[in-house]
This record gives structure tokens, sequence and C-alpha cells, in this order.
């Protein structure tokens, strides 16, 4: 069950480049740190606006400036991944993770991209990492409940399923997938309320299953 890579980057820069100045030893250092900022903030502007190659640009200026600028890797992997770049992505990811176990978006991002190569048991390791440090993030937890759907360990994508709509009522792909999970596991009615509830809130999933099964007649 694929989710929106539309990932929350959660980039707490201010504080990360103020405690680096105050490590810095040189005015150059801190000089470079600044200019690295002002780099990173042009990223995400168009990161934002989702001009994907001027902001891996800007995001690999601060990069230079600043190598152990961890939310310009994951906020240069997320850019790669929209245009397709998803080895470089990887990379990318992994040297946040590397500068930073703790940092739940590059896990989560990481996770994504395993997750759509098919290595599910990996992704749901990163989403797994990433809910360690935001504990209750719906995002986090719809994703890891998809690896789960597709290692048909369904039980486990129930109750995670079940954290996202309780984080975000309102995301209809959260019920479709639930309703998957219940189907699999034998509980019809509870997937056709699931189904039923997911096409109410526009989920496309959602709403095909729920043809499909009313048409089963079950």
């Amino acid at each position: 069950m694929r989710t929106l890579f539309a990932v929350l980057l959660a980039l707490f820069v201010t504080g990360l480049v103020s405690a680096a100045a105050a490590e810095a030893g040189t005015a150059d250092d801190r000089r470079a740190i600044a200019q690295a900022k002002e780099w990173f903030d042009k990223a995400s502007k168009y990161s934002s606006e989702r001009k994907d190659d001027l902001a891996i640009a800007a995001y690999s200026k601060a990069l230079e400036l600043y190598p152990r600028f961890v939310e310009a890797y994951t906020g240069r992997g997320s850019a790669l991944v929209r245009t397709g770049r998803t080895e470089q992505a990887l990379d990318d990811f992994n040297r946040a993770i590397a500068l930073d176990g703790k940092n739940a978006s590059a896990h989560n991002n990481r996770g994504m991209v395993l997750f759509n190569r098919g290595a599910y048991d990996r992704a749901a390791e990163d989403f797994t990492n990433a809910l360690k440090v935001d504990h209750d993030n719906p995002v986090y937890h719809a994703n890891r409940a998809g690896a789960y759907l597709k290692l048909e360990q369904f039980e486990k994508a129930v109750v995670d399923y079940s954290d996202a709509i309780a984080g975000d009522p309102k995301r209809g792909d959260s019920y479709a997938g639930r309703g998957a999970a219940y189907y699999a596991m034998g509980r019809t009615p509870a997937a056709l309320a699931d189904f039923d509830k997911a096409c109410s809130l526009g989920s496309e999933a959602g709403c095909k299953s729920l043809k499909n099964l009313s048409e089963k007649k079950y």
C-alpha cells in the first residue's frame, strides 16, 4: 500500500546551525555555516515550489560549505527522489543517518525508497526508527503499516493503521489499508466498513476495494 512520498521533513535548522556556529573555532567557519544556512533556505523554497533541479543545486552548495548539514542531505534526498534519482537519494539519506541516527525524517524517507524497491522488512525497520523519535506521527505509522501489509503481518498492520487514523482521522488511505488487512484476516464486515469510510474520504483505493468487495456479495 503506497503512500505519498510527501514526507514530513521536520527541519529544525535554526537550532542545528546555531549549535554548529557555537562550536566553530574561527570566523571563517562561522561565515561558512551562515552561508550554508542561506543556501539551505533557498533550496527549501525551491523544493516547496517543486523546482527540484534548482533545489538540488542549492542543497549541494549548502553541503559544500557545511558538509555536516544533516537536513540539507535529507532535503536534497527528497528532491532527488522526485526527479527519479533514487540511488543518489539513498546515498543522501544514508549520510544523514550516519551523522544523526535519530533523524526521523531521514529514516522515514529512506524507508520509502526501500519500500518502493520491495525491501519491505528493511523499510519497516526504518519506519520503526522514525517512530522512536516521533512517536505519534500518523505518516510514519501509515508507512510502517503498509510495509507490514506487504509482509503479511496483518495484525501489526491493523495496529499501525489504527494509530495513523487516530492521529489523522481524515486520512482515507489509512482506512483503505486497514480494510485490506482486515480482509486478509477474514474480517470482511470490518473491511467493508473501512473501505466505505475510505471512499467517503476520497481514497481511490478505498472506493475500488469497496466496489470489488460489494460485487462479491460476501
